[in-house]
């Protein structure tokens, strides 16, 4: 009669440890936020991307908006227009954008949100045509041009002609409204101030507290080691995450990623330590 307890906890036990999933080994767009993630036409937005590059392979970051007013995205019809290439400073790059000022007429009840896809592309140096090109800026015309805006214009499409490792892409939406009450993105805090470590094989509990009037689930990575889950319900303003560390002694970086159900978001990050 007791085996069935003692049968539950060891197979309880064997679940135990990090998920594969939230182990980053390659380069890696993490999140992007806008801050404020919803604007009217004519404001402007911080866009800041996070990157990690755990294989130090010094990656460039092309990041852009596709507005579409209705002939399709402006960036593809002028090339290089609200795209800009930059290298990742502390694992990130920031770079501002304006909502198209003609939204206004589509927006100006106050009750319509258009959806602005934003994308970062990160390539290892040399692998990726489309960074090349907008950093060279071709005329309109050229056959550099022309693919340029066919890749800004359907980069899914385009990122099948690039190599599966360095790079990386993701995709994002800002919100573009008149609205009394636009999204705002949480707030998340670290409950304590002490540098992150692990033993090697051990485990950490990280607890953080998440300001929001939105629903919000939050996902951890980390560059050694992993997280039990692959996400979390944060409750009563907090939520705790698992971080398991490798097996051998190495420094690493996490994130925890936080993002509400109506599009605001949050990045954590720090430098962690197994040893």
């Amino acid at each position: 009669m007791r085996r069935a307890p003692l049968l539950s906890a060891l197979l309880l036990g064997a679940c135990m440890g990090p998920n594969d999933e939230t182990l980053v080994v390659e380069l890696r767009v993490m999140a992007m936020v806008a801050e404020p993630p919803e604007v009217a036409p004519g404001a402007m937005t911080t866009i800041t991307v996070h990157v990690a590059d755990p294989l130090d392979e010094a990656p460039e970051v092309l990041f852009w908006t596709c507005a579409d007013l209705g002939d399709g995205c402006l960036e593809a019809s002028e090339p290089g227009l609200g795209a800009t290439v930059a290298a990742p400073v502390d694992n990130r790059i920031s770079t501002t954008r304006m909502a198209p000022p003609p939204f206004a007429g589509i927006v100006g009840d106050g009750t319509t949100v258009i959806p602005v896809p934003s994308y970062a592309l990160a390539c290892a140096p040399d692998l990726c045509p489309p960074v090349e090109y907008a950093k060279a800026a071709p005329e309109p015309g050229t056959a550099a041009a022309d693919e340029l805006s066919a890749f800004l214009e359907d980069p899914f499409t385009g990122l099948k002609d690039l190599p599966l490792t360095g790079t990386s892409l993701a995709f994002s939406l800002l919100s573009v409204s008149t609205r009394a009450a636009p999204v705002v993105n949480p707030v998340v805090t670290a409950a304590s101030e002490d540098p992150v470590t692990v033993a090697p094989g051990g485990s950490v509990d990280l607890t953080f507290n998440v300001t929001s009037d939105d629903v919000t689930t939050a996902y951890g990575y980390t560059t050694a080691g992993g997280f039990d889950a692959t996400e979390y319900a944060v409750e009563d303003g907090a939520v705790t995450l698992t971080w398991f560390g490798s097996e051998e002694a190495a420094d690493a970086t996490i994130w925890v990623v936080v993002n509400g159900e109506e599009g605001g978001s949050a990045v954590w990050t720090a430098a962690a330590t197994v040893e």
